[in-house]
Order: C-alpha cells, then sequence, then structure tokens
C-alpha cells in the first residue's frame, strides 16, 4: 500500500505534469527522505531561479517488474530527471541509453538525466559517500583498510569509489558470498577481497561501511559482529531510519565514531542536482529536512 503523497505506476500513467519535474523511484519507497530534502532545496532556490517555478521532487512506488513502463512514462511526461533506489540500481544500467564513466565502473546508476530520447545514467552514490565520510570523520578512505558489507547498486558505487579514492585493502562481505566474489570480480583489482558476513574478521583501523538493507528497520541486527569493533575504527551506515540502526548502537555504546546515511543521502542528491540544473542546492534547508545538525 502506497501513502497518500506516493505515486505508483497506475496514477503516473494518468497523471499530467508541469515540464522538469524530478522523483524517485524505490520498493520500499515510503521511507524516503529524498522529496522533503529536494523541495526544500527548491523553495530556498525558487526566488533567484525562476526556471524552478512548478517544479516537485516526486516518491513513486515502481516495483522491478514495472521499472521499464515508468521511466518510459516519466520520459513522454516531460520529467527532468530521477533518482532510483533499492531495487532498481542495477536493473536501470541495460535501460539507460548512455551511462557515465562513473556508472560503467560501479556497475550501479542512482541518476537518471533526461535526453531528447532517453536517459543518461550516471551515479552519484561513489562521490556522495566519499563526501559524507569526509564531512563526518575528517578524512576519506585513502590509505585506509575498508570492510563493506552487502553487494546491491549502493555498494557497487561505495566500492569502486574506495578503490579510486585509494584505500589500502577493500573486504567485502555478503550474506551470500558468491554475490561477494562476482562484485570482487567485476572490480578486478588485488586490493578487492570478498567473503561471506560469518567471515568477516577484526580490523581496528577500518572505515566499516554498512550497505545492505539491516538497519532500515529498528528491529534488525546488526550485520557486523559488535565483538570486531575496534577504538580506531569509523562505521558507516548508509541506512536511516527514525531510530539508530543496531550497528550504530553498537559502535556508540563502544565509543566508536560513525554516521547515518542522512549525510551521503543529502550529498548523492545534491551531487544529482548538479547534474540535473548545473549547480549544488543549498545543504542548510537540506540538513533541516533530514534532521540533520551541523554539530
Amino acid at each position: 500500500m502506497s501513502a497518500p503523497d506516493t505515486l505508483t505506476l497506475a496514477s503516473l500513467r494518468s497523471t499530467e505534469f508541469a515540464p522538469g519535474q524530478l522523483g524517485v523511484l524505490g520498493d520500499p519507497i515510503a521511507h524516503s527522505l529524498s522529496p522533503a530534502m529536494h523541495n526544500a532545496a527548491i523553495a530556498t532556490l525558487l526566488p533567484t531561479n525562476p526556471r524552478l517555478a512548478g517544479v516537485r521532487y516526486h516518491r513513486l512506488h515502481i516495483t522491478a517488474e514495472e521499472l521499464s513502463e515508468a521511466l518510459a512514462l516519466l520520459h513522454a511526461k516531460g520529467f527532468a530527471g530521477v533518482n532510483l533506489t533499492v531495487p532498481h540500481k542495477i536493473q536501470a544500467l541495460a535501460i539507460a541509453e548512455t551511462l557515465s564513466d562513473e556508472a560503467r565502473r560501479a556497475a550501479s546508476v542512482n541518476t537518471l538525466v533526461r535526453t531528447p530520447t532517453g536517459w543518461a545514467g550516471d551515479t552519484t552514490d561513489g562521490q556522495g559517500f566519499l563526501e559524507a565520510l569526509r564531512e563526518c570523520s575528517g578524512r576519506t578512505t585513502k590509505n585506509r583498510p575498508v570492510i563493506l558489507l552487502g553487494s546491491g547498486g549502493a555498494a557497487r558505487a561505495v566500492a569502486a569509489a574506495c578503490l579510486a579514492d585509494g584505500c589500502s585493502a577493500l573486504h567485502l562481505h555478503n550474506r551470500d558470498a558468491a554475490k561477494a566474489a562476482a562484485l570482487a570480480s567485476a572490480l578486478a583489482d588485488p586490493r578487492a577481497q570478498a567473503a561471506g558476513l560469518a567471515e568477516i574478521k577484526a580490523s581496528p583501523d577500518a572505515v566499516v561501511v554498512n550497505c545492505t538493507t539491516l538497519g532500515l528497520k529498528p528491529t534488525d541486527a546488526s550485520p557486523f559482529p559488535v565483538a570486531l569493533l575496534a577504538a580506531g575504527q569509523f562505521v558507516f551506515d548508509t541506512t536511516y531510519g527514525s531510530e539508530a540502526s543496531r550497528l550504530l548502537t553498537d559502535a556508540r555504546e563502544h565509543g566508536i565514531a560513525c554516521g547515518d546515511g542522512r549525510s551521503m543521502l543529502r550529498w548523492q542528491g545534491a551531487l544529482a542536482f548538479r547534474l540535473w540544473h548545473g549547480m549544488l542546492p543549498p545543504e542548510a534547508p537540506m540538513r533541516a529536512a533530514l534532521g540533520e545538525t551541523t554539530s
């Protein structure tokens, strides 16, 4: 069941829009803070950017089976661009008319930009993660080992970005070890090594990154064993919710520096907005919409 302010494929078929609309497609999607974040930025920019008049950022509940039709409809209805979240980031590779170098390296798409004949695919997840990590910890992954949990679209983008950033090692872990191995093989870098979630080894100075969906619900278990948490680590959970994930709660209880997915969401959203409109949106209204603090 979709929320009243959420578009579905059925409602998309029958709705007309002013040109230049934006949105995010996912399943699930009700938890997404992207519409509040982007609409706050648009409202702040509007007085000095009249071309944004009438532009809204919409939430769209679209299943994997509906993605191709939904994207065709959005193009026909004049949308300027969209973001993609779970489970669409890999499927979109075959739908996009063109792919950026970043999307090719990551084998993942989270941003589509309208072209006259279709969609140009890009990803801002990897760079958004690095900018958020720098903001939260004062450093990126350069010369640091990374323990990355998950192997979906966001994990692919983060993994590629960590390698490009100069991480010293990239330990990929997934519940399905074969998927982690496939990602390591696709990355084709000797620093990338794969294993199952049960085979995580302690690394006292690692950046621990959760790219699984464990953390979307407060009842989710942590994907990282609490016994392996160490004071020199930085824990970054790309999920976010109304309550801290078990992983972040564990980290805080052990005095380990950490951050949740809001900062990454803000950064990947800002970088996507720049692809659509040629400028970074203002930070303050986006932070406020996400419930972030500046301290």
